[in-house]
């Protein structure tokens, strides 16, 4: 019987993962270098780039290795699972690919543009998750959420190229970057840390694998709004997190009201984070906001039950960056109203003022929207998300006689 000391963290170990660190940032910081340019784009990416990650990988198979904390015969099923969450992230994808759009994938789908992919994308996939399963491991004993967040960051943080942080130069760019690709990243490298947890590197390199392989092979891709594609990024691999969780304690026999309670605290936690910040999303603390649009004024651009994602505007400063052709919206008696600028007009006595018309109306609107009235501007729109809304929705409480056709 191997001594458990094999297991714990020693001194050697935390030398190997400073190596391990070293390995990471030196071939994150060399992709970023301007060694690519200097070689060749594809030289780097399809031959230096996988022998870089087949190092890293000889390297740590030759180190001691920290076992999994998951019981041995459990591991088969972490494995069936990682493949059936691998799936339904897929699935999830391409079924909101079939209502929000779908678009031709950009990548070679020839017999050796494949082979390049598998390699490229294989070889850091299989070196990433070997990077991931030895700091988890030799950093806990038990369940430690905090070690999962800090090697979650970690491993978000080094899998966008560092030219997408320096393009964030204000505060939209910043917040749809979060919500489109950092937080759903964040979220994947949470579960997956967990997944290395239990089983060791094998079922995160299966889920992450099922996922680079669809992203990487099929000739159709989701084409998503990028606020979709963070709620199903965010939310999916919270649900397979919690769900992973209850499952593995379930086969082992381990539940028992004590850690049904320490897991009833942190689906808590999850969730209410979660719930928070789209319900701070949902009533406009943040810059931009959703509106659900009710009526067909602005058809074909806006139809009824679509979503839009309103930019705040709150100073003159913002109110003279308008336009005409921008979509604004405003507010008119006890209704917001989101119509298309025609015409600026600017007076001493009202100030800078809007004309303003429904793309599908036959006419412009008879009153000017005052500057004070300019609630914001439309940037997105989303279709056909709101619908729920407007089917709960009372039909006086929108006053027809306030829509003009």
């Amino acid at each position: 019987m191997q001594n458990v000391e094999h297991f714990l963290p020693t001194k050697r170990s935390h030398k190997n993962n400073i190596i391990i660190l070293s390995l990471l940032f030196f071939i994150y910081f060399l992709e970023n270098s301007s060694l690519p340019q200097y070689i060749g784009s594809s030289i780097f990416l399809y031959v230096i780039k996988p022998i870089l990650w087949i190092g890293v990988i000889l390297i740590i198979r030759n180190f001691r290795q920290f076992k999994y904390k998951g019981k041995i015969r459990s591991k088969k099923l972490i494995i069936e699972w990682s493949i059936i969450f691998g799936i339904i992230y897929v699935c999830t994808n391409v079924f909101a690919g079939f209502i929000y759009g779908l678009g031709k994938s950009p990548y070679s789908h020839t017999l050796s543009g494949i082979l390049m992919n598998i390699i490229y994308v294989g070889s850091a996939l299989y070196g990433r998750e070997l990077i991931r399963n030895y700091l988890v491991n030799s950093y806990t004993k038990k369940e430690n959420y905090m070690v999962f967040i800090l090697i979650a960051i970690l491993m978000t943080l080094t899998s966008f190229n560092m030219s997408r942080y320096l393009k964030l130069k204000d505060l939209e760019t910043l917040v749809k970057f979060f919500a489109e690709f950092f937080a759903p990243e964040f979220s994947n490298n949470i579960f997956a840390s967990y997944l290395v947890y239990l089983g060791g590197p094998v079922p995160s390199i299966v889920y992450f694998g099922i996922i680079q392989a669809f992203h990487w092979i099929s000739p159709i891709l989701p084409n998503l709004q990028w606020i979709v594609t963070a709620l199903i990024g965010i939310l999916s691999p919270i649900f397979f997190l919690m769900s992973i969780q209850s499952i593995y304690l379930n086969a082992t026999k381990q539940i028992n009201k004590r850690e049904q309670g320490e897991e009833g605290i942190v689906s808590w936690i999850i969730t209410s984070i979660i719930s928070i910040g789209i319900i701070w999303f949902a009533v406009g603390v943040f810059p931009i906001y959703p509106s659900v649009v009710a009526t067909g004024s602005m058809e074909p651009t806006i139809k009824p039950g679509d979503m839009i994602l309103v930019k705040k505007i709150s100073n003159m400063d913002e109110i003279n960056t308008l336009k005409v052709g921008d979509i604004i919206l405003f507010k008119r008696g006890n209704i917001l109203i989101s119509h298309r600028i025609i015409e600026i007009l600017d007076t001493d006595e009202e100030g800078v003022q809007f004309k303003t018309k429904g793309d599908k109306n036959s006419g412009p609107d008879t009153d000017l929207v005052k500057s004070a009235d300019v609630k914001g501007l439309v940037k997105y729109v989303i279709p056909k998300i709101g619908l729920p809304t407007l089917f709960i929705k009372d039909e006086n409480d929108i006053p027809i006689d306030e829509i003009l056709f």
